[in-house]
């Protein structure tokens, strides 16, 4: 049975895998004075920015109403105890964008009837804190937490949704989102990461932030040091945010936003990926070299949140098609040759074939 779970109060209803992912919702909060680990190890399947197809301001949806968008990669989301991705944009039926028409405007509204395809692909969290939630005005980011939630779905990184919290397999799981505008919880805002991870670390067993930021396009995929801009806006200091949820009591952390892979990192034995870039975005967004890079990360990790071994999984996307396996790794090669160039003293070795492990 799964319980209805509130994100400041309002309930869900069960995951349409929840006999085979034996998903209960957690329904209290009951903070620990010490860290104890319910389970040896646990898997966390993560991806970038998801944005099916959108039906307005024009219509822009991929063929097969976007069914066949996660065939090739839906076995592996499924695979984890736990999937988590990004929907960069509203799911919606109706509204008005609020962004005047230019070239640099982009507005993303994907049908409420598509949350059967993050459903079906296996995703147990999604975060919303980036910069299409707010493409039609709050009423729809209302919509999108509503379709969501009824659907089984974690989701977070707003004001009015800060955490989602669900217990999967008797493991209690933990959620946050952050990015860099006036209507999400933000990387900037350090004392209120500070205060939601916390309080994460004291309510669930394993901590896992996801975060969008960094400036955008191919000639942005190596990892600065000190605060991003992008069209004179601050997309946040994105080492100093991730180190500070690391420290802050978070096990995983991993970002996207630049449309574009970038490092990953080991810190205090917890890994960070800095970019997963785009992952099904099928229509509307460039696809053309790297920006078409969709890595699925999955990440093994002991009960109290260190990184034992992974593997990043290449997938190439396809207009109309989505994500496709990568038969060279280009993907998998791509990443660690951005994590030798960007990373100091780096203690992750990156297999050809993506497989990751601790270097001695």
């Amino acid at each position: 049975m799964v319980l209805l779970v509130a994100c400041n109060g309002i309930g869900t209803t069960p995951h349409a895998d929840s006999a085979q992912k034996n998903d209960t919702i957690a329904t209290g909060s009951t903070v620990k004075e010490e860290r104890k680990s319910v389970v040896d190890t646990v898997t966390l399947a993560m991806t970038g920015d998801i944005m099916t197809g959108s039906k307005l301001p024009t219509p822009n949806l991929p063929p097969n109403e976007g069914r066949d968008i996660f065939v090739d990669c839906a076995e592996i989301l499924k695979g984890a105890d736990v999937a988590c991705g990004n929907l960069e944009g509203v799911l919606a039926d109706s509204g008005k964008t609020r962004k005047p028409a230019g070239p640099l405007n982009f507005s993303f509204m994907m049908p409420t009837k598509s949350v059967k395809l993050l459903v079906d692909a296996g995703y147990d969290f999604l975060g919303i804190a980036n910069n299409h939630i707010n493409d039609f005005y709050p009423e729809c980011m209302a919509t999108t937490i509503k379709t969501l939630k009824e659907n089984g779905i974690g989701v977070a990184g707003t004001k009015d949704c800060e955490t989602s919290i669900r217990e999967l397999g008797g493991v209690k799981y933990g959620f946050c989102a952050f990015g860099h505008e006036s209507y999400t919880l933000r990387t900037q805002d350090t004392a209120t990461v500070q205060r939601i991870v916390k309080q994460l670390r004291k309510e669930c067993d394993i901590v896992i932030v996801c975060f969008h930021g960094g400036s955008e396009g191919v000639s942005q995929r190596h990892l600065p040091n000190g605060t991003e801009y992008f069209h004179g806006a601050d997309r946040g200091n994105l080492r100093q945010f991730a180190h500070l949820c690391i420290d802050s009591g978070a096990d995983i952390v991993y970002g996207h936003g630049p449309h574009v892979c970038r490092a990953m990192e080991l810190y205090k034995g917890h890994l960070i990926a800095y970019s997963l870039g785009n992952f099904a975005t099928p229509r509307g967004m460039s696809l053309h070299g790297p920006t078409a890079y969709a890595p699925v990360l999955v990440a093994r990790i002991d009960g109290n949140g260190m990184f034992l071994d992974g593997k990043i999984h290449s997938f190439i996307q396809y207009r109309d098609k989505g994500p496709r396996r990568d038969a060279g790794n280009s993907v998998a090669k791509e990443i660690r040759m951005l994590t030798q160039a960007d990373i100091k003293d780096n203690k992750l070795n990156i297999a050809d074939d993506g497989t990751m492990t601790i270097k001695k």
